[in-house]
């Protein structure tokens, strides 16, 4: 067959020349083909299972062919890039550096781990590698495929001065999205096998490169390790494309009876049916047309400001629609074509869930006709990169399988900033999220909620977002001036504005910053009682509760939440007042369900709903940020100052209510804190929100909030900020405290920059954390019934009486899926140290859920998944039905509290 050249012309290899001039790619072009050599259209690249009434495994497509179906599909998917975009994101090499990624399969100890792999194999069928050892295939082993590639690129590159050259051979041996982490070593030695072997590698790195010759000059990438990723990550989708889909089922006698035009089309198909596609959107729409009322000045002053790549911060008061002011700048890039997507990125899980539903209608107005091939691809997880597209590292029960990492490369994405900050972390797969950033509006709201560990992450990130052409919007009511000047890379004198609110704008080509001074929004003024005591809170919150009132409680930790629920709802019993409880510890379906509800009757749109009884709603810091809630009376612990604020942006948010606001009812709230002299004279005074806040901070805060009875909404903002977080000298216990708080930021930001650093070898993603906790989180399925049988096991999930079958044998790629994504709705998240312990029966899920990597790749990871069972009484239980007890302690799930530890300080939710 044919082989096919993408581009025309002959400027090829330059970046493969050494400082001589002397060409280093081809080293044997010119060597006759020796008698005993194998053809390398006989070497395959994977294996694949023939459907003939059984499951007969045989080898797949060869290593050639499979290399220039992976060029191929990086070449579509950088077709979806704007051009502007695009000759600054992927050197002209980019296609031909994604079909090399697999010479490395041409390699004894590959190819007799793979036959011995297929149903047929014989031991003397192959007698040259009868005395290969196919472990040295390994993973963790020197002759893995991603590393031999990796020695043959160390080889041709190894007298280049170019800069390129010292990430080429990196990127090309991660992708499997790890850097092997064994010895170096050179491409001709034994362990790679003979010179045979050697020949055939750079036979069709030849080959290939006469397939992929140098296009037209794209400047400005692979100068960095940042601009590295890139193209790493296209690499590896490119690879992850090439092999599922059609192409997995796909033999080397199908592949040999395409056409040429049918090769170029299958490698389209792929990337059009993953869902990468160019950003079409009706054109000039204006903001009313898109969101159904005119702006205020401070959004059109923010979305005329953004011009094209670089960083843009609004800050504004909550409620002031800023949400809008970013999706219709995005927009206006989309329609002057400065932008590949948009990914929108939150502090948590519930927050990116609720402005889902806002992107997704924002994006059904702007993409109208287009909305077919667009819309039905976003987002969800049963509709993005389904496995059946997807090669294996991307399979259901991998790492990669849950759908919050795997929507960093749809076109438009929600999701929580966490997944954009392991772009720049050293994690595996880092590449991927790296490209699937790459020339996006990225939208990161509520930055003023992180410490200094993800603080440290997030100004690495917004760095690399600068390299890679993104255009970066920057969201915030509470931001203080020492997180802007981080976030921009400022020196700490810079003098700052004090307007507000304010747009700051940072272009890419201009290390000057322009500060605009705007106004919106309407003034409000909350009265502030400070009070000690609970007791006579709750005959507050139940007087207002009865004159038909909607009342706020925020507590700072789960246990004191679902303690004051307690004590609320048993005083409510039988009054017709209604009580919630919304926090991060129920299964996911539950959770989803409550929080719809509250939020319904809790929004701007709830009037007839408002107007039926009086409610009380308690909850943690998930009702503080980005839920569209609007309370009639608020009570809430006391926190720092910027979450404080973000809380009372919850009272009297919404205009639209005021009318139906029961007679009598006033914009106020309490704050329950301790007296403040004794928190300068001892420990414990703030209980448990020292375990969740500095109590340095806390204290910075009482000092101010203790003499305020008035708070004016926007107008203090600014003041308050300032007030709380500026530097000073300080004496006694809280000198002390101000020296804790400096000696964990330092600690935080070295923990952050080890994790930073690309030269160590790569990180399992959950070792590391986007977040410094004590205590790492993960799941917990959680089961009414658990039957274990010989294929497998049956289940029945709380609240169903119907058993689901869960099978351990294979299965097509919609099976797993679907029970894959049932066995997670059915998750709750919670800390290690208040998990079930590790059961080996959870096995029987590996086929559906990430369960770690095992001791097959030489790690010793133990499980980000755990299993049990809820019984009657409420108390968990292992998989095999006995009560589970740490150290002296029961845990407990019910639909009312959601997960509970009995008599057990909790962390932050």
């Amino acid at each position: 067959m044919t082989q096919r050249r993408v581009y025309t012309g002959d400027i090829v290899g330059n970046f493969l020349t050494n400082a001589g001039g002397e060409r280093m790619l081809g080293l044997r072009q010119k060597k006759e083909k020796a008698e005993d050599e194998i053809p390398v259209t006989l070497i395959p690249a994977s294996k694949t299972i023939k459907e003939d009434g059984g499951q007969t495994v045989i080898p797949g497509l060869d290593v050639s062919s499979h290399c220039r179906l992976t060029g191929l599909v990086a070449h579509e998917l950088v077709n979806n890039f704007p051009e502007s975009i695009r000759i600054r994101l992927f050197p002209k090499y980019a296609f031909f550096l994604a079909a090399c990624h697999d010479i490395g399969k041409i390699s004894p100890a590959f190819q007799k781990m793979l036959y011995e792999n297929t149903t047929d194999f014989k031991s003397n069928t192959y007698p040259e590698l009868q005395n290969v050892c196919k472990e040295l295939a390994g993973r963790t082993q020197q002759a893995f495929h991603a590393k031999v590639t990796q020695a043959v690129f160390e080889n041709v590159l190894s007298g280049s001065t170019k800069k390129s050259a010292l990430y080429i051979p990196v990127i090309e041996g991660m992708h499997h999205g790890f850097r092997p982490s064994i010895a170096y070593c050179s491409e001709d030695a034994d362990i790679y096998g003979s010179r045979q072997w050697f020949t055939m590698r750079h036979t069709l790195l030849e080959q290939l490169r006469e397939i992929f010759p140098d296009c037209e000059e794209y400047t400005g990438a692979m100068e960095t390790w940042n601009t590295a990723c890139i193209t790493g990550g296209l690499i590896i989708v490119a690879d992850w494309l090439a092999s599922g889909g059609d192409f997995a089922a796909l033999t080397q006698s199908d592949f040999e009876k395409l056409s040429e035009p049918e090769i170029v089309e299958m490698a389209g198909q792929a990337v059009r049916n993953a869902g990468f596609s160019k950003v079409l959107v009706q054109e000039h729409l204006s903001f009313a047309d898109i969101f159904g009322f005119g702006p205020r000045q401070i959004q059109s002053d923010f979305y005329e400001s953004i011009s094209g790549p670089g960083v843009y911060i609004l800050e504004a008061s909550m409620g002031i629609g800023k949400t809008e002011a970013a999706l219709y700048a995005a927009y206006k890039l989309f329609e002057s074509g400065k932008a590949t997507g948009l990914y929108f990125g939150l502090p948590t899980q519930l927050t990116s869930n609720k402005i889902y539903e806002r992107v997704l209608l924002f994006l059904e107005r702007i993409t109208g006709e287009n909305r077919g091939t667009v819309l039905l691809k976003l987002l969800h997880s049963a509709a993005w990169l389904e496995n059946k597209i997807l090669g294996e590292d991307a399979d259901i029960g991998k790492s990669w399988f849950d759908s919050d990492k795997r929507g960093i490369l749809a076109p438009f994405a929600v999701g929580t900033v966490d997944q954009a900050l392991m772009a720049v972390l050293n994690v595996r797969h880092n590449m991927v999220r790296a490209f699937g950033l790459a020339g996006k509006v990225v939208i990161l709201d509520e930055v003023h909620s992180y410490d200094a560990y993800t603080g440290t992450i997030l100004n690495n990130l917004i760095e690399y977002l600068r390299e890679a052409q993104c255009t970066v919007i920057i969201l915030s009511a509470t931001i203080t001036s020492g997180q802007k000047r981080n976030i921009l890379n400022l020196p700490s004198e810079t003098v700052l504005s004090e307007s507000y609110p304010l747009i700051t704008v940072h272009h890419e080509q201009n290390s000057q910053i322009r500060e605009i001074r705007s106004s919106g929004g309407e003034a409000r003024s909350i009265h502030i009682t400070m009070v000690q005591k609970i007791a006579p809170v709750l005959e507050t919150i139940l007087e207002k509760a009865e004159r038909g009132e909607q009342v706020l409680w925020i507590e700072n930790t789960v246990s004191e939440a679902q303690q004051i629920y307690q004590r609320v709802s048993a005083r409510v019993s039988g009054t017709g007042i209604e009580c919630g409880l919304i926090h991060s510890r129920y299964i996911k379906t539950q959770r989803n369900i409550n929080e719809s509800k509250w939020t319904k009757l809790y929004g701007k749109n709830g009037q007839s709903e408002r107007s039926v009884c009086g409610r009380i709603l308690v909850g943690t810091q998930v009702l503080e940020q980005s839920l569209d809630i609007d309370a009639d009376f608020m009570v809430t612990r006391i926190c720092p100052t910027d979450m404080l604020l973000q809380r009372f942006g919850r009272l009297w948010r919404h205009i639209q209510n005021d009318s139906v606001r029961p007679k009598g009812s006033s914009c106020a709230a309490v704050l329950l804190a301790p007296d403040y002299v004794q928190t300068l004279e001892k420990d414990g005074c703030f209980g448990l929100s020292a375990y969740v806040y500095s109590e340095y901070v806390l204290c910075r805060t009482l000092e101010i909030w203790k003499d305020i009875h008035t708070v004016h909404l926007p107008e203090d903002i600014r003041a308050l900020l300032n007030k709380t977080y500026s530097e000073r000298k300080e004496t006694g216990r809280i000198n002390e405290l101000q020296q804790k708080v400096q000696c964990s930021k330092e600690k935080l930001e070295r923990m952050a920059r080890i994790g930073l650093s690309a030269e160590e070898p790569t990180i399992s993603e959950s070792v590391i954390q986007t977040r410094y906790s004590e205590t790492e989180s993960i799941s917990v399925l959680l089961l009414r019934s658990f039957v274990p049988e010989n294929t497998g096991c049956r289940i029945k999930f709380c609240g169903s009486d119907e058993y689901v079958e869960i099978s351990k044998e294979w299965q097509n790629a919609e099976e797993k899926r679907r029970i894959a994504k049932i066995l997670l709705d059915n998750c709750v998240t919670v800390s290690v140290r208040n998990a079930p312990p590790v059961e080996k029966q959870i096995q029987v899920f590996s086929r559906y859920v990430y369960l770690g990597k095992g001791t097959d790749r030489g790690d010793e990871e133990e499980s980000p998944f755990r299993a049990a069972l809820v019984g009657e009484d409420g108390y968990l239980r292992t998989l095999m039905n006995s009560r589970i007890e740490i150290d002296g302690k029961y845990l407990l799930y019910s639909d009312n509290l959601g997960y509970q530890v009995e008599n057990r300080k909790e962390e932050r939710s």
